[in-house]
């Protein structure tokens, strides 16, 4: 897919023109936004316009994003990321995310390096914001970065406890997400994986 300027999408048939078009983006989503994504308050509020106009009710089904992801994500990666999507985000198990979710999604396909992905894996995890996690947390990680990039997650598990305990030095049972980054990033057969991937530009 050809690159937009060495930069990520932003936003593709969601990027309106329209400036009548209003939204209703809270300034607390819009912060929370910028923190947890790479995107800017002007690319935040007109992914959002568009959002509005697909998803007037403020809530994306799994088979529109799936058919979304289909067009940008390697074959058989787009389900896969779709599923963990929902896993992760659609707690109520009505089947459908909103934007702030979406949005967090949508900025892992623009990730282009491996520290972006496993911070981005980390927060998506991390849902209370502590800014640690615990082992069984540690295997859903690493085995959804497999997944992602098209491979079996079936020995993502040793992986990721061999990873746990050299870095939970103080036997606390959690690691911050520094630690999990940094000895992430030690293990090459990991890094290797999340190198080869194929870096998505957004809907463009």
């Amino acid at each position: 897919m050809p690159r937009e300027g060495g930069h990520r999408g932003k936003g593709g048939k969601w990027k309106k023109k329209n400036k009548q078009s209003k939204h209703s983006l809270t300034q607390e989503d819009i912060e929370y936004l910028k923190k947890n994504t790479r995107y800017d308050e002007q690319e935040i509020k007109e992914w959002y316009r568009g959002f509005k106009q697909d998803c007037p009710d403020g809530q994306l089904g799994k088979d529109k994003i799936l058919e979304m992801y289909s067009m940008i994500l390697p074959v058989g990666n787009a389900q896969v990321f779709v599923d963990q999507i929902f896993r992760i985000f659609d707690k109520d198990g009505n089947g459908s995310i909103d934007f702030k979710e979406f949005m967090m999604a949508t900025d892992m396909t623009a990730s282009g390096t491996p520290e972006e992905k496993l911070r981005w894996a980390f927060k998506m995890y991390d849902k209370d914001g502590s800014g640690e996690i615990e082992l069984p947390e540690m295997i859903e990680i690493i085995g959804t970065l497999y997944e992602m990039e098209g491979v079996s997650k079936d020995s993502s598990s040793e992986r990721a406890e061999k990873i746990f305990y050299a870095l939970d030095v103080n036997g606390d049972g959690t690691v911050t997400e520094d630690e999990f980054v940094l000895g992430c990033s030690q293990d090459s057969e990991l890094i290797n994986l999340l190198n080869s991937s194929v870096e998505v530009e957004g809907f463009n």
